[in-house]
């Protein structure tokens, strides 16, 4: 079962890089961040207890709730318009995004006759990280690079599930908080650009100077 989520968290990224809305990026989110809630218990399906089912209730909530409605408040508040404008042609960004996530999936499973791994999930989560950074690096948008740094941070976090059975509590709340300063602060950076710029595209930023 946690090999299917983790193909369907594979989906999500393939439906995120041929899609051109903004709503849909946060749809997105919202659904791998309940992906990603159930794929943390399955490894403890069958000594569930309180203290494991707080980081995935955690999970949940941060990325399925308050994360998305923050980004949505965001895109709400500063006008965002709905519709992305790439920097690359979809058609070009899927083949890219395809190709990338299967070399990934040959080199899992080869590397999973060697190391004792999880390779869907691995390669999955590899996959985030590989689509969150051509996010930043092909889309124009600031909140959509707020979108892909939280596409990677998902896959850091399916990553930390396919290596270990257990996962340090601490790390994973230093995680969710790294996120929460990010998202934050990405907020109000572009608060403060489009009190100065007419749009939120990091193609204007070319025009600042020393």
């Amino acid at each position: 079962m946690e090999n299917v989520l983790s193909i369907l968290f594979c989906l999500t990224l393939l439906y995120l890089v041929v899609t051109s809305r903004i709503k849909t990026y946060v749809t997105i989110l919202r659904i791998q961040g309940v992906l990603l809630s159930v794929i943390m218990i399955f490894p403890f399906i069958n000594h569930l207890s309180v203290h494991i089912l707080i980081i995935p209730v955690m999970s949940f909530v941060i990325k399925s709730v308050v994360i998305p409605r923050f980004i949505d408040k965001i895109v709400i508040e500063l006008d965002v318009k709905r519709i992305v404008e790439p920097s690359i042609q979809p058609f070009n960004f899927l083949l890219l995004t395809v190709a990338s996530m299967s070399a990934i999936f040959v080199a899992s499973h080869v590397l999973s006759g060697f190391t004792p791994i999880e390779p869907i999930p691995f390669a999955s989560a590899f996959s985030a990280m590989i689509t969150g950074i051509y996010l930043i690096i092909f889309r124009k948008k600031l909140i959509v690079h707020v979108v892909g740094f939280l596409i990677l941070e998902n896959g850091i976090f399916l990553f930390g599930t396919s290596v270990a059975a257990e996962m340090p509590t601490l790390v994973e709340l230093g995680a969710m908080l790294d996120v929460f300063v990010v998202v934050f602060l990405m907020g109000i950076a572009i608060n403060k650009i489009s009190s100065t710029f007419a749009k939120q595209d990091v193609s204007v930023l070319g025009r600042l100077k020393d």
